[in-house]
Order: C-alpha cells, then structure tokens, then sequence
C-alpha cells in the first residue's frame, strides 16, 4: 500500500448524466478533489442516459454499468486496484464490495437514510413510475444486505450532526457514526447582496419539492425579486415543469432560469447566491440539503420547514403549518442578512472544501494505518 491510497467512490448517481441531484453532486466534488491534491481516484455508478461505460472526467475515472447487470458491476469491483472503497450512500453496491473485495477498506457516509416514514413521503409525492420503482429502490438502499454492510464497514460517517442518532439507530450500530463534512466553496468575503430583495429556489422541480408553492410566493408578493432554478428530473415530470412555466411565467418578479449545471457555469450559481437574501426550501422532507450549504455559504438566510441541524431556526426561520408567507414575512423582518452572516461563519468553519477535504483525508489515513 502507497502512503496515498487508491479511491473508489461508489455511489448511485455522479452529477454529469441523469440525475442532478445532491448525492450526485457531492459524489463528483469530492472526486474531483481528491484527484486534484494527487489521489488515485475512481468511480462505480450505475449507467445513465447518454453516459459511456468509462468517462474520464477532471482527473477522475467513471466507470458505469447497466442498473440491471449485477455482473458488471461485480466485474469492475474485482479489476478494480483501489485500496479504500468509499460510498456515498449505502446501497446494494456497499454489500457486493465487501463481498467482492474482503481484504480492502470499506467506508460508508450515510447521506440522507430513510426510514418508513421517509419512505412514505417518498411513495406519496412520487410519479406513478417511481412509486412502481419504490420496492426495487427499497431493496438497492434499505434491505437487510445494505444494513448489513452497515454495520460491517470499517467506517460510519454522516455529513449532519443530526443525522447521527438516527444512523445508529436504523443501521444498529454500537456508535454513532462520526461527521465527515461535505465539501463547500465558501467565499473568503462575503458578497455585496442586491439592493432588492432577492428570494431564491433551488431544486429539481420534483413534486415532493412542493415547487409550486415558492412560485406561488412570487405571486404574494411583488415588489421582491424571486428567483427559482431546476427543472423536472424524469420524464413523467417534464409535463408537470411545463405546466408550472406557464402557469407562473406572467409574473414579472420571477425568473425562471431552468437547470443551472453547477460544474460548467459555476459564475451563474455565484452571481444568483450572491444577490440572494433568503434561500427558501419548500421539500417536504430532506436530510442536509447541500443548497442549505451553499446558500449559507453565500450569507443566506434559510427559511424552511425541515430544520437540519436546526439551519432554518439558527440562520432564518422555520416554516409553521406550511405558511411561508407568514414565515417570509417574519424572516425579512428579522435582520436576514446578519442571520446570513452567521451562517457563512458556520459554514466556513465546519464545511468549507479545504477543510472537508483535509478531514476525509484524515479517515482514509487513519484506516490505511490501521490495516497496516
């Protein structure tokens, strides 16, 4: 074994085809960072639509599968060299590595674990597709063999304080799994704000993300400016975008950019968090959103009905009985930008990338040590 072991990411989505989501994203950064100060790094993901079987992508090796060829991805687990397989998520993946790779490191970062109730929220805002799909995702993330990788992984880790009792607890573990931050750019200063109020959303435009309701928001108030990036993710979901843009595309005080790809136009994301006041989520259900990081990151006040480690009550105000006007209201009555301030201090000093890094860095040494 090298000083600086080999990495596998395993992880269901990598941000670049499919799905843009959060577990996406996260998977890609820290990838990408990690070959960046010099590591060996490579990734299993299931294939998505126009993605080839082996992309190198900024240093980092995607290697995809078909989502329904277990034998593939066995194929790439036992050619694979690396010494440290990480995932960012536990799914079925996690158990066949431990099988297929016994004498290797296993690590898992729990990044939003469902339980039945989650599973419910799940099923209820879902398409009709996906709620035929939720057994088939209910076995690759919650059987008894993901569990079981669980417990067997040399390492437990979760990106939120709050997540912690609730991974003990789903997964029966003797400890509680240790935070390993996300990795966030947060900026040295934090930027000049428009002079107009800016309310922002950002989020695939998914049902259980209740869209509807920010755009509605736009409507309650006009004389600030909103703005909601995403788009719908699956094509059952196309239609219900559309809708909403036409629907809520007369009303002057909100834009409507679509989908932002924060790899390739990163200046767009920072020109839109740096205007903004007041992030709002409208989910009915989330873990740690990364949006929440990097929307505080930028000195935004939160304002949302789930309350990951308490983000929404510490740095803006937590939604009642769902009336965000009332809670909008209240949040821009409230000093938003110094609730913003505060925010960027927390997360600049617990999630900002060089820091996140240096603590992943840390893990993989210490486990590397130990199988010494």
């Amino acid at each position: 074994m090298s000083d600086r072991p080999r990495i596998c990411i395993l992880t269901s989505q990598y941000f670049g085809w499919g799905i843009y989501g959060g577990f996406g994203s996260m998977s890609r950064k820290l990838a990408e960072n990690l070959a960046r100060v010099g590591y060996t790094v490579s990734v299993i993901v299931p294939r998505r639509q126009d993605q080839q079987p082996i992309e190198h992508i900024n240093g980092v090796e995607v290697l995809s599968f078909s989502p329904l060829d277990i034998s593939e991805a066995i194929r790439l687990m036992r050619t694979s060299n690396a010494e440290i397989f990480h995932s960012q998520d536990p799914t079925f993946l996690t158990f066949l590595a431990q099988q297929v790779q016994p004498k290797r490191i296993h690590l898992v970062t729990c990044r939003d674990p469902r339980d039945f109730k989650d599973w419910f929220v799940e099923f209820w805002y879902a398409t009709p597709r996906r709620r035929l799909l939720t057994p088939f995702n209910y076995l690759t993330e919650s059987s008894y063999f993901v569990k079981r990788a669980v417990r067997r992984a040399h390492g437990v880790y979760c990106p939120a304080h709050f997540l912690k009792s609730k991974i003990q607890r789903m997964y029966s573990l003797r400890e509680a799994p240790t935070l390993l931050p996300n990795l966030i750019d947060v900026p040295e200063s934090l930027p000049r704000k428009s002079d107009t109020p800016t309310i922002t959303f950002i989020a695939r435009w998914d049902k259980r993300k209740r869209p509807w309701i920010f755009l509605e928001l736009a409507e309650k108030f006009p004389d600030y400016r909103f703005i909601a990036v995403g788009q719908g993710s699956a094509s059952a979901e196309t239609g219900f975008d559309r809708e909403l843009r036409q629907r809520y595309s007369a009303v002057k005080n909100l834009e409507l950019p679509g989908f932002i790809n924060r790899f390739k136009e990163p200046e767009r994301i920072h020109q839109i968090l740096s205007d903004t006041w007041v992030f709002v989520s409208t989910a009915a259900r989330e873990g740690l959103p990364l949006t929440f990081l990097e929307a505080a990151a930028y000195g935004c006040s939160i304002l949302s009905v789930v309350n990951p480690d308490e983000f929404a009550t510490r740095f803006g105000v937590q939604v009642r009985d769902d009336d965000f006007a009332a809670a909008l209201r209240a949040c821009l009555a409230n000093n938003p930008l110094e609730k913003g301030r505060a925010a960027h201090d927390y997360v600049r000093g617990t999630y900002e990338t060089t820091k996140a890094l240096e603590a992943h860095e840390e893990q993989y040494a210490r486990h590397l040590n130990h199988a010494r």
